[in-house]
């Protein structure tokens, strides 16, 4: 059974894929919030199986109760959406991190990519930091090669540096090498507002 579902013929001119996940590394939300805004006024291109990826007793579907009704439940999702942005193709993937499975949601992922015939990988995440909101964000760079890194991030941060893994984390780093030009853009966040 297929971890995705295609949504309908799309035409695609060299999209870039934007990716972020609710979690580990969306301090203050900003990555997924910086999605969400490229994925307005967006059609689904693609849904993955939520119920192979989510554990529902840590994020729970949102039950709404009316006057003692039970009238709607809503499950998390994870899509592929497309957008447009000028004259580019842009795809978003946002949602929640997903929980299980990560190695079979590289798969498809590498699948899905060469179906839809992405160019570029972009994964967006934020980092709670020891910086003040009253001065400009730093971001830090990811990437497959230095020179594809934009808007003068450099990649960072210099060293060696053993952390805990995050899924687009994992899903860039697979991407890269399948040759696909990937980089990563991480922004620190105040660490007081990273909840």
């Amino acid at each position: 059974m297929a971890l995705y579902r295609l949504h309908g013929p799309v035409e695609l001119v060299g999209p870039s894929l934007i990716v972020a996940f609710e979690g580990w590394v969306d301090a203050g939300s900003a990555a997924t919030a910086a999605a969400e805004q490229l994925a307005l006024e967006s059609s689904v291109v693609a849904s993955f199986d939520t119920d192979r990826l989510f554990d529902y007793r840590v994020r729970r579907p949102v039950l709404e109760i009316v006057d003692g009704r039970l009238t709607e439940l809503t499950w998390p999702e994870l899509t592929v959406r497309h957008a447009r942005l000028g004259e580019r193709d842009l795809l978003v993937l946002a949602g929640h991190e997903p929980d299980y499975h990560w190695r079979e949601l590289t798969t498809a992922m590498l699948e899905l990519i060469e179906r839809l015939g992405i160019a570029e990988w972009i994964s967006l995440g934020a980092i709670p930091a020891a910086v003040p909101h009253s001065r400009r964000v730093p971001v830090l760079g990811t990437a497959a090669r230095p020179e594809l890194l934009r808007g003068g991030i450099v990649p960072g941060p210099s060293g060696v540096m053993h952390v805990p893994a995050a899924a687009v984390s994992v899903l860039e780093l697979e991407v890269a090498r399948a040759g696909i030009p990937a980089v990563g853009y991480f922004a620190q966040v105040p660490h007081y507002v990273s909840g």
